[in-house]
Formats: C-alpha cells, structure tokens, sequence
C-alpha cells in the first residue's frame, strides 16, 4: 500500500509540469485567454516566449480585452520630458510607508521613439498620446509601453487656414459605443477650429467646434464616461465645463461648482470613477471637488479637503495640485507644480491627515509629469492605416 503510495506520489511529482504544459494546450482558447490574463505582466512575459500557440493568442483582440478588462489602474511618470516609467499600485494594503505602494512595471526613454523630449497629453487603457515639445515638430504619437510599439502622425499646419497664434487643446479617449480611440485639437485664433483624428483612418477631420476653452494648460482633457473635459474660457460662460462626446462628436456644456473666477490653480482629472475638481487657490487647504452622479450638476460635493501648514501640507497656495490616485483607505498620491515650475510627488495619509514628499521611488526632478495608466495589451497593430514601430 505504502509502495503504491509512494508510485503515484512520485508519478505525480515527475508528470506535473508536462500535465499543466498539455493541459493548457488542449483547453479552449477562451478559457487559455482568461487564465493568462489573470497572470501578473511579468508572467505573462513569459509566457509569450514558452509557446508559439500562447503568443498568437496572447497577440489577439480577445487576449487584450479579456486583460484590460482586470487590469488595475496605475501610474505613468516623466521625468525632464524622456524619460518614462510605468508603476502598479498596491491598492489594498493599509501601509504607512508611502515606499512600498509602488513597484515599476517597465520604462522606456523618448530616444527610443526617434524624438527628444515629449509631453504626455492622455493615457487611455494603455495607450499614451504625447506631443514633441519641439518647435519645428508637427507630429504626435501614440505609444503602449507594454507592447513597446508606437506609432506617428503628422498635424498639418494648413488645416488652421490661417497664421498660428492662439490656444491649444488637447484630448484623448476612446468612445463608448464603437470603441474607436481619437485624438482632439482645438485651437482658438479669433475662432475657435476643432479636428479630430481617429487611429486607423490615417487622417484627421474638422468638425464644428465648442465654446472657446482658453489655456487649459493645467487640464488635458480628462476622459471620463466616454466623453472628454476642460474648463470653458469665456466671459459670459465662465462657469462651466466643456464635454466633448466621442462616440457623437458633439460638445455640450454643464456648470461647475462654485470656484474661484481664474482657473489659474484649478485643474479638472478623472479621480477613479468621478469626474474631480482639484482647488489650489485658498491660502488654508485644498479642496477636492467631486462630481457624485455624472451630468448632475447638482451633484458636485466638496468630497474632502487637504488642510495647509507646515503640520499638515506644506503646499503652497500658488501653483497646481494634481490627483493621481485615491486609495481605498482614503490616502491621496498627487503631484504639486509650484511657480517655479518646481514639481514635487506628494503622499497625503488620511489616518494622520498629513502629507511627506515620496522619495526614492521615483527619479524625482525639477521637471516631471505623471498620471494614471493602466497596462494592457491593445497592440497598435490592430489599428488599419497605420504605421506602427516597435522599440526595445
């Protein structure tokens, strides 16, 4: 008895990595998808290297969407405008050390794009938007950190009709129904022009402008719900913000809470599942507003409010705060942009209700950018009419 015991035991130990190897091999390419995709990406690395079959599947729509669809929101940051690093968040542990939340996931550097220094304008599951700093530029990119793929489109300078010397709006999403991903322009000379380019079409079209959005230089158009936000600039309207619907291509407006009249140290951001208002401009704390129910303009609350001083935040009131991600214990990650155009990452605890600057996680500098991102596999090759390069 003890023998045959030991035969099977032994027998088990011996067949286990080919049983599992030939288990996945002979399972339905749906169930095989929704067992990798609930790898860590690391694992998944490898997975892509074990198996021919696992890396066609792991190159499908269906494996992308499946991952996307459990991916968990993390960070992207830039430091001196090329060099970037993707970050996860370890969301459910109720740790004090602001250190040990974060952990990179991958980095690249502008350099291995073909570009210098670049500007991130929108992150939307996993794709980011961004824009050459360049002066003698006139072409954007879409890269996947993940997937190290990108890809290059121009911007026409004839498509303004007229000398350049006006605001610039940018925006990024995807709509809600057809899926379809899509770069905003809006440029404001002495009207406002609007144009649209959506991935796979190779171009980009004008279509009817919304009301004037000014410099909304702090706010890149913050994609929640399938539609796209900045604040109106205008005289008359200068209470509201601007909604752009991707799937309809169509603005429309609703009011805002009450806030200060400049928008100097305001900034608009998708926080989780809310559209937020972030209010730098009182000398005595930071106030972050909430949209509870989307479209409800009744609905803005004053969710919480960050208290100044050297106790509590030592932020200033010149300057922008920026929100990047909010805890289930109710701590608050963000960025603070001084006059000086100093930034500094900021971990704010709501059990102290105090806040420390975060080092030695992030190359911290003098120049830095950083917001939500969330790792997938959407392949840029997926995209028709595009032309799509691949990095190390």
């Amino acid at each position: 008895m003890r023998a045959t015991k030991q035969k099977i035991m032994k027998s088990t130990k011996q067949k286990t990595p080919k049983m599992e190897a030939e288990l996945l091999t002979n399972l339905p390419s749906e169930i095989v998808i929704e067992i990798l995709s609930r790898l860590p990406l690391r694992t998944i690395g490898i997975c892509r290297r074990v198996r021919k079959s696992w890396r066609d599947l792991l190159g499908t729509r269906e494996f992308a969407d499946s991952h996307l669809s459990k991916s968990v929101q993390g960070m992207v940051v830039c430091t001196e405008f090329d060099n970037y690093e993707v970050f996860a968040f370890e969301d459910g542990l109720d740790l004090e050390d602001p250190k040990r939340r974060y952990k990179e996931l991958t980095s690249f550097d502008c350099s291995e794009l073909g570009i210098s220094i670049c500007n991130i304008k929108g992150s939307v599951n996993g794709l980011l938007f961004m824009n050459p700093l360049s002066s003698i530029s006139d072409a954007y990119y879409i890269c996947n950190p993940i997937t190290r793929e990108y890809i290059e489109f121009p911007y026409e300078q004839r498509l303004l009709d007229e000398d350049f010397n006006g605001t610039v709006n940018y925006g990024f999403g995807v709509s809600k129904v057809s899926g379809q991903y899509k770069v905003i322009k809006t440029v404001h000379v002495n009207k406002s022009i609007c144009h649209v380019y959506t991935l796979g079409t190779g171009k980009w079209r004008r279509i009817p402008a919304g009301p004037p959005l000014g410099d909304n230089k702090n706010s890149s158009g913050a994609f929640l719900n399938g539609c796209l936000h900045w604040f109106v600039d205008d005289d008359d309207d200068s209470d509201l913000i601007s909604c752009f619907d991707l799937e309809t291509e169509t603005f429309s407006t609703f009011a805002h809470p009450p806030l200060p009249l400049s928008k100097r140290h305001l900034v608009i951001v998708a926080l989780g599942d809310y559209l937020c208002i972030c209010d730098n401009t009182d000398e005595n704390e930071i106030a972050f507003w909430v949209m509870k129910e989307y479209g409800n303009e009744k609905s803005w609350t004053k969710e919480f409010v960050i208290r100044k001083g050297y106790r509590y935040c030592r932020v200033r009131s010149s300057g922008i705060v920026y929100p990047i991600k909010l805890f289930k214990d109710g701590h608050v990650l963000m960025t603070w942009e001084d006059r000086c155009k100093e930034f500094s990452m900021l971990y704010y605890s709501n059990k102290t209700k105090t806040s420390a600057e975060v080092h030695g996680v992030f190359r911290i500098s003098s120049r830095m950018q950083a917001m939500p991102y969330t790792p997938s596999f959407v392949s840029l090759k997926s995209f028709p009419k595009e032309d799509v390069s691949s990095f190390r």
